[in-house]
């Protein structure tokens, strides 16, 4: 028995914290016990969804599902974790209690869309909610399903670094109390610690609120570019006609359908020849579809309006959105339009939708699509063609065909990127997902253009503002 009160003092305080599993709270073990099962449950969904899911063909209302059960999953992880640290590392009870109610409220309140879902199997467009609901919601679960899997595995990976560590060294109880100093420092520096243990629950809180006030502001904002394009491929007579090239609207639960009036303003003021739309006119609801239409059937043009496909335009139901949309403006799917301007013929082209270039067995890729929408064509007898494809990557079997211009959208310019337009080199989010993120790719053979779009899927756009464009060809 040592006769230092001090040290003794000390030992008696530190033994109880052990970590050991015979020590542990019932409390710490049925949230370690619900935070693997919620693992080994979002590990076998990921497995599924990126690996079965290409072998056998899933029905969309329970691939729908699966997905919603996903964030579910994730949801429940991340209160669970919160709850936790909040229960441990905050000294005050009633400090403690407070937080946890505002946890459990805070994701409560974010996941009952989620729910909404899952029973419906609809994604709701928060028609009659504040708009900052509906943004911090979608960020929310979109930072969870991008986050949350890379946070699982670094956290398996460092538990498995502190067991490797243990068992290869054991450094004795009675040394770290004999380290430890006095009592009040101990008790500052403990109180750091814990400030850092509550950071994983708190600073996301925070941050979801910063995140939220910055996309509120930004929400329907648009600005115009125009940009002139050489094209020697065109007949000299059709030098200087201008397209008005829209992409990505969005209209749901971030674009509403009162924002389309400045949208439809400032497409008119342009006066173009030809308006091009390159897909997803809705977000996620065919219920948008009817405004989002009405809208557009107020561009004017002087040689028509054309549109493709994109993915978010299939979320709810492929084939109700083509008739819908095809009753109000030509929809190009792997199909062609032959317009004359002044005794100069010119072929407008749209291409379908595909993920990769290969396609899979349940769904063609762009160069089979490409295929399909090239077949019989004529440049000597059709003209020239412009083609639209929602997704960028087709440009590259478009120009192996030899198109002379392809406008596409889909990137939303990178949505999240650290370098403005302005730079040349574009670095981002973006460049994670597409080999061409926005403006003007190719040469005078073949050029691409990746519009960076109106309307979001995430609420938050940095150095990738929304825009409408008019392209003038000379």
């Amino acid at each position: 028995m040592t006769s230092d009160p001090i040290l003794a003092k000390a030992s008696f305080e530190i033994a109880p914290t052990a970590d050991a599993p015979s020590r542990r709270r019932p409390a710490d073990r049925f949230y370690s016990r619900l935070q693997w099962s919620l693992l080994a449950l979002l590990a076998a969904m990921l497995i599924y969804g990126f690996a079965l899911s290409r072998l056998i063909a899933t029905p969309r209302w329970i691939g729908f599902r699966m997905v919603i059960a996903s964030l579910l999953a994730m949801n429940l992880l991340w209160w669970s974790i919160a709850d936790r640290r909040f229960a441990r590392f905050v000294a005050t009870p009633r400090r403690s209690r407070v937080l946890r109610l505002a946890a459990g409220g805070f994701s409560l309140a974010l996941s009952l869309p989620i729910l909404y879902m899952m029973a419906f199997g609809r994604t709701p467009q928060f028609a009659d909610m504040p708009i900052w609901y509906a943004a911090a919601v979608t960020a929310w679960q979109i930072g969870l399903a991008f986050l949350m899997p890379i946070i699982a595995a670094a956290r398996l990976i460092l538990l498995g670094a502190v067991a490797i560590s243990r068992r290869s060294t054991s450094v004795p109880r009675t040394a770290t109390a004999r380290g430890a100093g006095p009592t009040a420092i101990r008790e500052v520096s403990l109180s750091r610690r814990d400030l850092l243990r509550t950071a994983v629950a708190s600073v996301p809180m925070a941050a979801l609120g910063g995140i939220t006030a910055v996309s509120v502001v930004q929400q329907g904002r648009l600005r115009v570019h125009r940009h002139d394009l050489p094209a020697p491929w065109l007949p000299s007579r059709l030098r200087g006609m201008t397209i008005t090239h829209i992409s990505d609207l969005h209209v749901g639960r971030l674009y509403r359908p009162h924002m389309l009036r400045e949208l439809v303003d400032q497409a008119n003021a342009l006066n173009g020849d030809v308006v091009l739309v390159t897909g997803d006119i809705v977000d996620s609801s065919n219920d948008m579809l009817p405004p989002a239409l009405r809208a557009l059937r107020q561009i004017e043009s002087r040689y028509g309006m054309y549109a493709c496909i994109g993915n978010h335009d299939e979320i709810d139901d492929r084939r109700e959105f083509i008739e819908a949309t095809r009753r109000e403006m030509p929809l190009l799917i792997n199909q062609r339009r032959i317009i004359d301007i002044g005794g100069e013929k010119l072929t407008i082209s749209g291409v379908d939708y595909a993920r990769s270039d290969g396609g899979s067995r349940q769904r063609p890729g762009h160069v089979e699509n490409v295929r399909d929408t090239l077949a019989g064509h004529d440049p000597a007898h059709d003209g020239p063609m412009i083609a639209m494809a929602h997704h960028p990557h087709t440009w590259d079997a478009l120009r192996v065909r030899g198109v002379p211009l392809t406008l596409s959208g889909h990137t939303h310019g990178g949505q999240i990127m650290f370098t403005p337009p302005s730079e040349r080199q574009d670095l981002g989010i973006g460049n994670l997902l597409f080999r061409y993120l926005r403006g003007f790719y190719g040469d005078e053979h073949s050029s691409l253009f990746v519009n960076s779009g109106v309307g979001n899927w995430f609420p938050l756009r940095v150095h990738a503002p929304a825009e409408i464009v008019q392209i003038r060809l000379i």
